[in-house]
């Protein structure tokens, strides 16, 4: 991972971050995942929270799934390109 998008201040990750590091898995490490396996490797979330963050990219229909499982669709491979393209930059 790239470490482009750091910890706030207080050590605690923001929900951007945390959706970035997901994107940023799923972009370098072509799927298809389990959600346990993606869960384990991409996020240091409960299960409970990593679920409601799948749940927000399958709304924004950032990943596909598939009985294989999850991974980055078209439109998530091209917002994860425009945030590391970005976020340095106001960072």
């Amino acid at each position: 991972m790239s470490g482009t998008v750091k910890p706030t201040r207080s050590g605690r990750k923001s929900p951007v971050q945390i959706r970035f590091e997901i994107l940023e898995f799923l972009f370098y490490n072509i799927g298809p995942h389990s959600k346990s396996s993606l869960w384990r490797h991409a996020t240091q979330l409960s299960y409970d929270d990593f679920q409601k963050y799948l749940d927000y990219f399958r709304g924004k229909k950032f990943i596909e799934e598939s009985e294989e499982g999850i991974r980055l669709s078209t439109e998530g491979r091209n917002v994860y390109l425009k945030l590391r393209e970005i976020l340095p930059s106001i960072l």
